[in-house]
């Protein structure tokens, strides 16, 4: 059976975080599409990927809502004071989807749930750059789906159930 190709949306890809999981995600069996309203950062990253894998797909975006659009899992790398807002931007286009919040603050993506009623809220922390990370979300199944994703892309995935609020 073949696995279906998967579209990830990296919000916020211009951020260090971000940029990480492009690089790390650009060998992967996905299409990318890399959101920042950064323009001059996120063509130098375009030309980056580009240059160490020409055949990448991956599409740069600048609106949010545009590129969480035609995403099947969004990736929020953004700052922890603009998750609320970012999430306000992209709720109407979010439902039903997988969105995953990268964050050390304990506190990341707690108001989410409420702006995000819709959809499937995952938390990841941990260190990037060695690519240990700790999933939780209070779903198995998308747990499962995004532990694997990330495994394939070369991160080190411990999980656990998040308690249901």
């Amino acid at each position: 059976m073949m696995s279906v190709k998967k579209s990830i949306a990296i919000v916020g890809a211009t951020e260090k975080i971000g940029e990480e999981i492009a690089m790390q995600f650009m060998n992967s069996n996905c299409s990318l599409l890399l959101i920042s309203n950064n323009t001059d950062k996120l063509d130098d990253l375009a030309k980056r990927i580009n240059d160490k894998k020409p055949k990448a797909e991956i599409n740069f975006i600048q609106c949010v809502k545009d590129g969480c659009w035609e995403a099947d899992i969004i990736i929020l790398t953004v700052l922890f004071d603009e998750e609320k807002k970012i999430a306000e931007m992209m709720k109407e286009v979010a439902t039903q989807k997988i969105v995953i919040v990268f964050s050390n603050e304990e506190k990341a993506g707690d108001d989410l749930s409420n702006i995000l009623p819709y959809s499937k809220l995952v938390k990841i922390s941990g260190d990037f750059i060695s690519k240990e990370i700790m999933l939780s979300g209070d779903d198995e199944a998308v747990n499962k789906e995004i532990s694997g994703i990330f495994n394939q892309a070369g991160y080190h995935v411990t999980t656990s159930l998040a308690a249901k609020k």
